[in-house]
Parts: C-alpha cells; structure tokens; sequence
C-alpha cells in the first residue's frame, strides 16, 4: 500500500462535501480489509503455545482533552511536536464518558437528540487522544499494522502527524498499515474520537451511549510476506465420526514462485492429528498482472477418519497452526485458531449440531462493566461464561455487536453455543434505515467484517444480521454475502419475520424467531404451520427487576410442542453503574470500592454506593431504569430467575413413579454426552428435616435415554401430620474449569405418603382461666393469666398482643391489598399515574400499575363496618367486618376478620375476602402485620431457600429454612416487591433471646417479612432512598399475583393473577414461642 500523505488539516475528509462522521456512504479511510482476529509467530513453537506474539502493546496511560465539537479540532492535533504535558491523563483502553470527561446516557429506542439521519447536533463531544511509543529496533523491516480494537464511534489516526486513516462501527477492529510512517524509535499516535455520527442511527441499542477507545491498541508486526488470513472450515459427519478440514489462507504482498503454506493440527493433548502437514502452493502472479497483485491464495484440505466434534456439552478443540515457507523451505511466518469440527443445519423444523436436535437454554448478552462500561476485562468475560455455565445455559446471543474476541474463545474453550450478531440496530428509526441506500454499504461492510473475524469460532453457529432495524434490502444483500463467504452455518434476523410475519422473510432468516409472544401463540404457530423453519425466540421472559415469571410455561411448550426449540432470555446483566451518593459522575475503575461484604456488594440499607440508570446523570433524554433488565446484578450476582432457570434447564427429567416403593425414572436431557459423570444423592426429610441419606445407583444414560430404579430408603413412621420428602441430588463429579468438582447439575423433589404412628393419648384437660373481655370507649381489651390483648374500636385492628410480658405483635392484622409494583407491572418512572387509558386493550399502555394507580389502590383506605366481642367458652372471640376500597368505596373487598383468643394467649385468626367484580385484578389479598424491632431471626418450613412466586416456583423446595428478616431483602435497583414464599406450613419470628412467636397456616399460607414497608418501597427510586423500619412487616396472604414479564412482553398470564368477583380465604394460629421450643414441635400440637 502507498505511504499515507500527510493531511492539511487535523480532520480527515472524504472525497465529496460531506464530513466523514455525517457520510454513511463512507465506510472507512485507508482501513484494512477483514480478517481472522489474531497475531504473527516467529515460531512453530511458539504459535502452538500461543506464547510471545509479535505485537506491542500500546495500552496505558494516554493523553487527553475533550471538546465540545469536532470542528474545534486544532490544525496542529496530531503534530509530534504539540506539547501535552498539561493534557489530561486517561485510560486505554476506557470510554472517556466513564473517565470524567462527559457522561453515559442511556435511551433504549430514541435517540438522546433530535435530529435527522445522518445528520448529527452540532454539540458532539470529541476526544483527542495522544501517545507516544517506540518501535522495537529488531522490527526494522518488517509491514507494521497499527490496530484498534474498537472505537466509538469515528476514530481519525495519525501517526507522527501522518494521516493513516478512519475508522467506523464501535464493535470490530480497524487495521491500518503503518509501516511508511512509523520508525524504529519514538513515536507519536493521535486519534481523534468523535461520539455522535452517521454510525449513532444504526447503533441505536438498548444500553448506554459511550465514547471512547474501548478495546485494546496494538501494534502488529509481520514480515513483508505473510499469513494475511485464513479460513478453516471444520466439517463433521456424525454418521461415521469423520472430519473434514478445508483452509483457505490469504498471503500479503507478490510472492515469487514457490512459496507454499504448511498446516499442521494438533489434538487437545498437544498430539499431531493429521499424519503429515498438509501443503499447497500459493498461486502466484507476474508483477505485470495488477488486478491480481493482492490476492495470493492458498487451498488446502485434508479428510479426517475419525475426530472428537465440538459441542457445548464436549467442546473439543484442535489447534491449527499455518506456516508459510518460503521458496528456500524456510518458515517465516505462522498463524493459529483454535477450531472445532461440528455440523450445523436445519432439517425437518429442527436446528441440528452434530445431527442432533439441541434445545436452546440461552440468554443474550451485553457488554458491560459497572465501573468501566463498555470495556470489559477478562476476568469479568470469564465470570459471565462461569455464571452461565453454572446455572445451566448453554447458548448466548451476542446482543446487539459482535462481542470483544476473547469472548468467543473462551466460548470454544468451555461450551457455549453463540448467535453472532451485526452491530445494527436502527430502531428509532425502524423502517427507514433498511431501505436507504446510502446505508447499503454499511450494512455490508458490518456484517462481512464480523464473518471475517470470527468465522474460525466452533462455538458460532449462527450469524444474525442484527437487531430491531425493519427489513429490507440493505439486509438481503447483507445475507447473501454472509451466506456465499460462509455457508457451514445459519441465519437469524427477527425483523425478518416481524415484519413481514413468521412465515416471511426466508431471504434474511432460517428461524422464526420471534420476541415476546406468550406460549399459547407460540404452540398455536408451530401447531398450524407449514413453514420448514424452527422456531427458536430471540427474546422472551424480560429479567426486568423481579421477573420471569412464567418461565416453566414456555419451556412446557418448547418441550412439548414439535418445530420448538427453545430461545433467548432477555437479557444476562443489570447495566447499571456505579454511582455514589452525592456525586454527578460514575464511579471509576480506580476509585476506592467500598464493599458492603454482602452479595452484591451495593444497594443495602447505609451503603452510598447504588447503580444508576436513565436519568441519573443529569440526562434531559432518558429510559429510566429499563437499562437493568438482567438476570444477573451489575456484579454478577445472580437474581432469583436464574435459580428457576437452573432448575428448568437442567439436564435431567425425573418422575415419580410409585410413591409408596419410592420409584423413579430418571430421563438424560443431554444432547451428546452420557450420565457417566453424575453422581446422585437422596436426603430423607420429615417436616423438612434430614432423618436419612444416601447414594444412589450410577447412571449411564445415553442422551435422550432413560432408566428406572427404586430410591434405597425407607419410609419412616411419622406422627400424625407430618410430611416426608425425598430429595435427589445429582453432581458433576469432573473437575471442570468453571464449576468444579461436584457441582450440583440437578434435583427433584417428592412427596411420600406418610405412615402415621397411632396418635398419643390425648392430655388430661386442665383448668384454664377464663378470658375477661373489658369494652371500653376507644378499645376492646381482652385479659387472662399473663394474656392482654387490645382491639381497636375504630378500626377493628389489633394494637396489642401481650403473652408472659413480651409484646409479640405491634398493630394487625389488617387488609393488604398493595405490593411494591415490580417492573414487570409497570415501569416506576413512567407507568406509575392515573392518567386515563385511552385504549384499555393495549398493554403497553394498561400497565397493572397503571390500572391499579386509577383504581387508587396505592391509597386504599380501610373502615370499620362491624365489631363484636364476646365469650365463648373459656376464650375470647373478636369478628370485625370491614371495606377497603381505593376511587369507589362500592367496588370494594369486604373482608371477615375472626380472631379466637385462647386462655394461653394464642390466636387463631380466619379471614373471608369477598372482592367487587369491576375492581382490577389485585396485587395482593391479605392481611399485613408488624411486629417489634428485635424479631429478626426468621425459619419457615415451606417452599425455599429462594423467594417463589405462583408463577416462578420451580426453584423452590419444600424444606425447613432459616434466615434473618434482613436478609429477606433483594436490592433490585429499583426497589419493588420481593421475597414472597408459597406453600408455607408454618414460620416462626423469634428475637436473639429466642423467644418468638409462631404463624401456623391452615392449611397452607404465603409470606413476606421484611423490615420495609410495601408503600415507601413503592415511592423509592433507587436502592439509597431504601430505610429500615424499626419494625418487622409481615404480610400473610391468600392470594398474590404472579411476576409475568410485562415490562417487555405479556403480562401476567391469566391463571397467576388475583382475579375479582371471588372469595378468598385464609386461615392461620399465632402462638407464642419461649426460648428452646421448637417451632415445629408447637406447628404439629395444635
């Protein structure tokens, strides 16, 4: 390539009018073509151990200023002899709106200004970045390519005051030849970094708008004549076990003739897996031919008896090394991949790897770090792999670019199966940009680029065109590149089939890949059509704050329903970032971290670190909170949803076959390997309590097969009342990289049938004291032997609960018809109001919040109607009749309040709730309580360890659990509901003292208890506006609507919500507790 010619002024232009950054139709100035993403060896050995390549570094400590548009740019920028000593230090690779130059804004569909594309707001901030760097001397001769990670948006490079060209697309590489301009010595880099651009409208993702130099900068150093690219097309027939290997590699500059490639492959242990290096010549061509004087090609191939094929599940790699031998048979230049020979097509409505039908149990993925946005370190990459490992995912979107390289190594590495995706979104403006031509070349440039990079990656085995930007020709033409460059894998683009419908858009996509629709439209579809495509969702369950409900649901029709496959949770992370109060700016990557020593380390009660959001910034143009939609904290802390998800992804299926000789069958639901490296465990449980374990038989399972045996244990004899469980447990017994050695993979659960004991002899009645009933003006005052209990007359709520000298209750039980609204309700920052609906039936717009707010239930009031008080026996009985309503005291829940005082002071309390008909569908239905500060130390047997809801409950075990009221808390950064438990037998509140009191359900009640109220959870906005009551809330309810995934996607699903027009009833004992008694032990006498 001819030298770079020095520019005139410090912006690069192109060659008409328009500057480069507002030109969609320029790509690039002078930036290399696409390539595999690697380096040079100057060894055999050293590119087989991928040790010393020959590339330098030029992260650190740079120089730098911002300003505020980039005609501001000075004439003298790039100059060596600028002087930058006063200049700004900042971090590269970093965004510079993360470093305190600027700051992030977050939009999920508008852009953050109004303008028209390509056009962009005069004010655009632009960074100027300056290093110096010196060559090695030992590298004189050699081609230099100067390379950029990635750089957001436009990047301009000079090199000692020599423009070297433009950049464009924030998520792929720009190479650029440096080799006329750099010397050996010192040397000035200069990169100017502008934000907004024609690359803004069709980078319109759902995270944070960022600048800067995100990815690493490196110089490349090559002999003249060189491995440029290579091409390994690794193909498996899973009929016979063989392996076929093509190579394509691309050599720069004009070789003589006689220069010749040499490809060796290696197993996993290092071992030759070919029986001699392959060898071809490059083609070659005369000087005189210059249509041809780039193009040096090589093509090798080899057929391979019998391989070990990648899969997720045994990601067997082989290392290739390409050598080019010069015509002396010298080597003088090797490159590597990793590659993997597996098999991708679609045959009869079904995705098949390796021949085999694979469910996709997936989540799409962004990148994002809360300290340093869109720079993501190694450590954290590998973190996320972990996490998804760990709990049961075995596939990824690259949601909405290309992700850094390392991740698809690591990918191959450990076993994730990867859409890739072209960093394309225009979705604010949907249906124009698709259809422009002057973004035509864009759009291919894009995603031939992303082929080019990482078509050497097993774990890809599909492409996708992009996210949310229509349909039209830009993307066909797209498709029909990737597709000639690359057919060994498939094509996904929802805007395909969204469009046009699910049975369109073959051209852009070999899936019907939809997003959101509930599991009745899914199952209708696949049911109904004649369309050959596999259904596989690109987006479905929203993990918006406390979410996914219903996620059972969908994976009962995937698994059910044929030409159904699975799909993509959205999304893995909350992209929150780390804040601190007081502050305007985001937490840096080198500021002191202040760890709360919980998990996650932010968003408790003191701490003055949160994660912010839409808005927090200061931003005029923001989405709030919808930015934190993950299954994971910020710091990758897991939210509840991914226990759910472990549990419905995990890769076996038990049933129970015969409970009385505790018979199973245990089926594998793994797609290539066998059950060889489980190993089971039972654990025999009455009231939730261990009374025996042990093995169970080894399972080798084939995929898909299944077996039958008999738990060896033996039901116990029991008292009358109590449960037994079995509870199998199966561990990876292999030393595994990311989970290691004896991981839990799966478990089930069963009820047995208990046989009773014959029941003691009843005791001998003793003589209780009456109960005194006092009926004074304002309360009701009930009195007996160390019993005192007050009743308030004008509201019938109870004030007082007194055993022994120990106040037990505050104030309760009262009608709770309220919860926190989580997102999925609706969102905080804009769905919470009582504007009218103007269309009832559209859901975006007939959020629950939103209905529940114009109902006023958020200020439902409660009123007396009835009271009464009597002696019955030698007890006490209360019944209080009253309305809570919220706009219309006539729509109304009318509720029964009966509460029986025993002579010891416990209460047995029975609630009827008869709900109005034209009331919403409810949040709750309940009653809530509070109790003293002190009552911390909280054990329930029921449903757990985890939070479960009526429609997210797959995760929870019927057990006997402990825990303290704090640590109830979820800190979802934004606070909503949280910590609900179903099918609850009995709790138990004690203080550090142990004494306590007992709530025993009749039959079974659900819980909440926490040291924060429904209401001010609702008013608060961030984690930091979150403070502890000095009391104890406990809310006990008949009913609780489900979680759904509303905030994107469908609501509730009908049979989750708490439906009006119905009678509900609940019923349940509070008695006393004193230190040493045990709460089950009290459950079972009464």
């Amino acid at each position: 390539m001819p030298a770079p010619r020095p520019s005139k002024t410090a912006t690069l232009t192109a060659k008409d009018a328009l500057v480069p950054w507002q030109n969609p139709e320029l790509t690039g100035i002078n930036r290399l073509r696409g390539r595999a993403y690697g380096y040079g060896y100057a060894s055999l050995g050293d590119a087989l151990a991928a040790a010393k390549p020959l590339a330098l570094s030029l992260d650190g400590t740079w120089k730098f200023k911002v300003l505020d548009r980039p005609e501001d740019t000075p004439a003298d920028f790039p100059s060596p002899t600028l002087k930058d000593a006063g200049w700004a230090d900042i971090t590269v690779p970093g965004c510079f709106t993360m470093q305190g130059f600027g700051k992030p804004i977050y939009t999920n569909v508008k852009l953050p200004w109004a303008s028209r594309y390509p056009e962009v707001p005069d004010a655009n901030p632009t960074g100027l970045y300056r290093t110096r760097f010196t060559v090695p001397k030992d590298w004189a001769g050699k081609r230099l390519i100067l390379r950029f990670g990635s750089i957001e948006s436009v990047g301009s490079v000079w090199v000692n005051g020599v423009a070297v060209g433009l950049s464009k697309d924030s998520r792929l590489p720009s190479e650029f030849d440096v080799t006329a301009v750099a010397k050996p010595g010192v040397n000035v880099l200069a990169v100017q970094v502008i934000q907004w651009s024609d690359c803004t409208f069709i980078e319109d993702q759902d995270e944070w708008w960022q600048a800067g130099i995100a990815r690493e900068v490196e110089l490349l150093a090559y002999p003249q004549v060189h491995i440029e690219d290579h091409f390994a097309k690794a193909g498996y027939d899973h009929v016979s076990g063989a392996g076929r290997l093509d190579l394509t590699v691309r050599v720069h500059a004009t070789p003589a003739k006689g220069w010749k490639i040499r490809a060796r492959l290696f197993d996993r242990r290092g071992k030759p897996a070919l029986r001699k290096p392959l060898e071809a010549e490059v083609n070659w061509c005369e000087a005189k031919d210059p249509h041809r004087a780039e193009e040096h090609i090589a093509k090798l191939g080899a057929d391979l008896p019998k391989v070990a094929a990648w899969s997720h599940e045994s990601p067997n790699l082989y290392t290739l090394v390409v050598s080019l031998v010069d015509p002396a048979g010298k080597e003088t230049d090797h490159a590597r991949s990793r590659i993997g020979f597996r098999s991708v097509v679609i045959k009869d409505r079904s995705l098949l790897l390796n021949g085999r039908r694979v469910f996709i149990r997936g989540a799409n993925r962004h990148e994002n770090h809360d300290r340093t946005g869109k720079v993501v370190d190694a450590d954290t990459t590998l973190l996320d792999i972990q996490v998804l490992k760990r709990f049961n995912f075995n596939a990824v979107r690259t949601s909405h670019y290309p992700p850094h390289p390392r991740w698809f190594d690591l990918c191959d590495e450990h076993g994730i199966l990867c859409i890739d995706e072209t960093n394309l979104e225009a979705h604010h403006h949907y249906h124009d940009i698709a259809n422009d031509p002057r973004y035509a070349l864009a759009f291919l440039d894009r995603g031939s680029r992303m082929v080019l990079r990482d078509r050497n990656h097993p774990s890809i085995i599909i492409w996708s065109l992009g996210n949310e930007t229509g349909y039209g020709p830009n993307h066909d033409a797209m498709a029909a590149w990737m597709r000639h460059a690359d057919p060994t894998r498939i094509m996904h683009y929802e805007g395909a089939i969204a469009v046009a419908g699910w049975d369109k858009g073959h051209a852009g996509s070999d899936l019907v890949c939809p997003m959101y629709p509930p599991p009745k439209d899914l199952v209708n579809w696949a049911t109904t059509t004649k369309d050959w495509r596999p259904l596989i969702m690109c987006e479905y369950a929203h993990a918006m704050g406390n979410s996914c409900g219903g996620l059972a649901d969908y994976w009962q029709a995937f698994e059910n329903t044929p030409g159904m496959q699975g799909g993509f949770i959205w999304e893995l992370l909350d992209h929150g970032i780390r804040k601190r109060l007081g502050s305007d700016m985001p937490v840096g990557a080198d500021a002191t971290a202040t760890p709360s020593g919980r998990t996650p380390d932010i968003g408790w009660p003191g701490d003055t670190e949160y994660w912010a959001y839409g808005g927090d910034f200061g931003e005029a143009t923001h989405d709030t909170n919808f930015v934190c939609d993950g299954l994971v904290w910020p710091d990758r802390t897991p939210h509840t949803p991914m226990w759910e998800a472990k549990t419905l992804f995990q890769p076996l299926a038990v049933r129970l076959l015969d409970a009385a000789t505790c018979a199973v069958q245990v089926r594998s639901k793994y797609d290539f390997i066998s059950t060889a490296h489980l190993a089971g465990t039972w654990q025999l449980t009455v009231d939730g309590r261990e009374v025996a374990d042990g093995k169970l038989a080894k399972l080798d399972l084939a995929p898909g097969a299944h077996a039958q045996f008999q738990v060896p244990c033996r039901i116990p004899s029991v008292l009358p009342g109590q449960e037994v469980h079995v509870t199998l447990r199966w561990h990876d017994t292999r030393d595994l990289p990311l989970t290691g050695r004896n991981h839990e993979v799966a478990w089930a659960q069963f009820a047995l049938p208990a046989v009773a004991a014959a029941p003691a002899a009843p005791a001998v009645a003793t003589r209780r004291n009456r109960l005194a009933i006092d009926q004074g003006r304002s309360t009701i005052a009930i009195t007996g032997d160390g019993v005192a209990v007050e009743i308030e007359r004008s509201s019938g709520r109870l004030l007082r609960w007194s055993v022994g000298g120990t106040d037990l209750l505050a104030s309760g039980p009262a009608t709770s018809i309220w919860r926190a609204p989580t997102d999925n309700d609706g969102i905080r920052l804009t769905d919470m109001h009582r504007n009218p609906l103007k269309n009832p039936n559209n859901p975006w717009e007939a959020k629950p919040v939103r209905r529940w707010m114009i109902a006023h239930l958020d200020e439902a009031q409660t009123t007396l109607e009835k009271l009464s008080a009597r002696v019955v026996g030698d007890s006490a009985e209360v019944v209080a009749r009253t309305r809570t309503w919220g706009a219309d005291k006539a729509k109304a829940v009318i509720a029964e309040h009966r509460l029986r005082i025993a002579p010891d002071g416990s209460l047995a309390w029975s609630h009827r709730f008869d709900t109005h008909k034209d009331l919403p569908d409810l949040p709750r239905l309940g009653v809530h309580l509070t109790l003293p500060l002190g009552f911390e130390q909280l054990e329930w047997l029921g449903l757990g360890p985890h939070e479960t809801y009526n429609d997210r409950r797959a995760c929870g075990m019927v057990g006997r659990f402990a825990s303290t009221v704090l640590d109830q808390y979820a800190p979802h950064i934004m606070p909503q509901e949280h910590g609900h438990h179903l099918d609850t037998r009995w709790l138990s509140l004690r203080r550090a003292d142990g004494v306590g009191l007992l709530v025993s359900a009749a039959p079974m009640l659900e819980f909440n208890a926490s040291r924060f109220d429904q209401m001010a959870l609702s008013k608060a906005w961030h984690t930091t506006d979150v403070v502890a009551d000095d009391c104890v809330h406990l809310h006990l309810d008949a009913a609780h609507r489900g979680l759904g995934t509303a905030s994107c996607g469908p609501d509730t699903f009908d049979q989750y919500r708490v439906r009006t027009g119905q009678r509900y009833q609940l019923a349940y004992r509070l008695v006393p507790l004193v230190a040493g008694q045990d709460a089950n032990a009290a459950h079972r006498a009464l």
